[in-house]
């Protein structure tokens, strides 16, 4: 008689066992810059340490050493400053009360401000009398003028002026005699400039994108405040309770 679900020699019948030699060479010892197979393939010591420094210095060109402060200061730039004017909605302008009018609203003016596209320029600096236009500003410029190395930030802004009105509605319609309305006086819009943004060295903002003008041994991701190189650093601080 055969047996079912089961082996000859009693296991269970479709249960595959494998041997694990959690004891056994790793293999971490390949990996081993001193292993003389490994100096053989790369043609001896001199030719290994070679690549190894022309892989670091590839590295190094591709990604560079602070990427992560570039990137994150581009993305600012790019996506999250235009959300945090947007995340505004539109703002009212109220007016101030004035006891004589009795709270007459219809004597005040209102004005709604909304926010629209944000601009920002690369860094530029006034040529004087004599060139009477912009010029381009570099970094180097801002170091030895000890000038804050910043973009101009332009705002399109629409701007409407208007007075509270008493409307009469139909009362089995919208369930109210009358409602409060506004009666639009005069809009508005405009760019303008709002403020000047630090620009960070190296980043889609700085005219040496991908330039090595300056010096080739600068890889950016500071600011340029007032001629002083300025930088964030990442710190830790621990809560105790």
């Amino acid at each position: 008689m055969g047996h079912i679900g089961s082996s000859k020699d009693g296991t269970k019948a479709g249960m595959a066992t494998a041997m694990m030699d959690i004891d056994g060479d790793s293999g971490d010892d390949d990996l081993d810059p001193t292993n003389a197979e490994i100096l053989e393939e790369f043609g001896g010591e001199d030719a290994f340490r070679y690549h190894c420094k022309k892989f670091s210095m590839l590295f190094f060109e591709e990604y560079g050493l602070i990427s992560h402060q570039i990137n994150s200061y581009n993305h600012y730039v790019n996506v999250g400053l235009q959300r945090t004017f947007d995340g505004f909605g539109d703002l009212v302008v109220t007016p101030g009360f004035d006891p004589s009018k009795k709270g007459d609203n219809e004597h005040y003016r209102y004005a709604s401000i909304k926010f629209g596209k944000v601009k920002l320029d690369k860094p530029m600096v006034w040529g004087g009398e004599l060139n009477n236009q912009e010029l381009k500003m570099l970094p180097r410029h801002a170091r030895l003028q000890r000038m804050t190395y910043a973009s101009k930030m332009k705002i399109l802004v629409k701007v409407q002026v208007y007075v509270p009105k008493k409307i009469r509605s139909d009362k089995f319609k919208t369930g109210k005699e009358e409602f409060l309305d506004k009666e639009i006086l005069t809009e508005d819009e405009s760019e303008i400039i709002i403020g000047k943004l630090p620009v960070m060295v190296k980043s889609d903002l700085c005219w040496m994108k991908g330039e090595k003008d300056d010096c080739e041994f600068d890889h950016g991701g500071y600011f340029l405040i007032k001629g002083a190189e300025k930088t964030f650093i990442a710190q830790e601080q621990l809560y105790l309770k």
